[in-house]
């Protein structure tokens, strides 16, 4: 007999752990009635067999961060029932619209696709590509060129700005718009790794940066980067992302990278996918869909 149950405190969250990412275990502290984390357990004669969870966010959307059904009691509905139960929840806690991001290729996403399907979601939509890379990466020719940057030209690390330069870079942000929303360096800040995450500067005046995240003792992640629109051409992206690569090299118990290509940047993407490729350890696709809750709704 199967049971699905929503999860009320962190105690019973704890037998549920083991169906979901470790990334995501943390929010199921988090379950409380008065809580933004939505889960529901699913039993087969009071025995923990699949988890379904999601986040509120405080503007009212969701995103659903996993469902998971054990391999021997797949293909009974279990995972479509956990589904429709999750988005009731939501709806409760009046959600008006829900999210889902996930890796394309798995042997899982033939599944939740059909769910999304089944449910009414909008069209899943590649979002990006997902890079990981060991020290091989070191080989790759354009980290062989040697980038002269002009005089005119520093990198420093990210920590080094001065308060004015923040509040100039911030009010530039607003008057000039020249900083893709996505990009803003400021919205990942919290918890950056100051090994390598990089300022630079033009005629004194920040210009561009990477920032950076340790993932694990063994793991960064190159969050974001950027560089003003009319300084991007010869190679000066290169130049800051060769640094930062090399800053890491120089500790070898960091030996593993994370970076990430959103696909609305096709000129990364085509860089990768020529120049970048060969040299990655795994290369995979994020896809990303939707669903108004609205249309859910009694």
């Amino acid at each position: 007999m199967y049971t699905l149950t929503k999860i009320n405190n962190s105690l019973t969250a704890s037998f549920y752990q083991q169906f979901t990412f470790p990334l995501f275990r943390p929010y199921l502290d988090n379950c409380q009635p008065t809580g933004f984390t939505v889960a529901i357990a699913v039993d087969f004669f009071k025995e923990p067999i699949g988890l379904a969870m999601a986040i509120v966010l405080p503007d009212l959307k969701a995103e659903i961060l996993s469902v998971f059904v054990s391999v021997s009691h797949r293909g009974k509905g279990i995972g479509t029932a956990l589904f429709s139960r999750l988005l009731e929840e939501l709806i409760k806690k009046d959600c008006q619209s829900v999210e889902v991001t996930y890796i394309a290729g798995k042997p899982t996403t033939p599944a939740l696709e059909r769910l999304l399907e089944k449910f009414g979601w909008d069209t899943p939509q590649p979002r990006m590509l997902v890079c990981k890379w060991n020290c091989q990466m070191l080989q790759v020719p354009w980290l062989q060129i040697n980038y002269r940057l002009s005089p005119e030209f520093t990198i420093f690390p990210w920590l080094e700005m001065t308060m004015e330069e923040r509040i100039e870079l911030q009010d530039k942000k607003v008057t000039k718009s020249w900083i893709p929303p996505q990009l803003d360096p400021f919205q990942h800040e919290k918890n950056l790794e100051p090994l390598n995450s990089l300022g630079l500067r033009y005629q004194n005046v920040i210009v561009g940066w990477i920032i950076t995240h340790r993932l694990s003792p063994d793991t960064i992640r190159y969050t974001c980067s950027y560089i003003r629109p009319d300084l991007q051409k010869i190679g000066r992206i290169l130049a800051l992302y060769k640094e930062s690569i090399q800053r890491q090299a120089a500790n070898p118990e960091i030996s593993k990278a994370i970076w990430t290509v959103p696909f609305v940047y096709s000129t990364m993407v085509n860089f990768v996918n020529r120049r970048a490729q060969p040299y990655l350890s795994s290369i995979e696709e994020t896809r990303h869909s939707s669903l108004a809750m609205k249309s859910h709704r009694a």
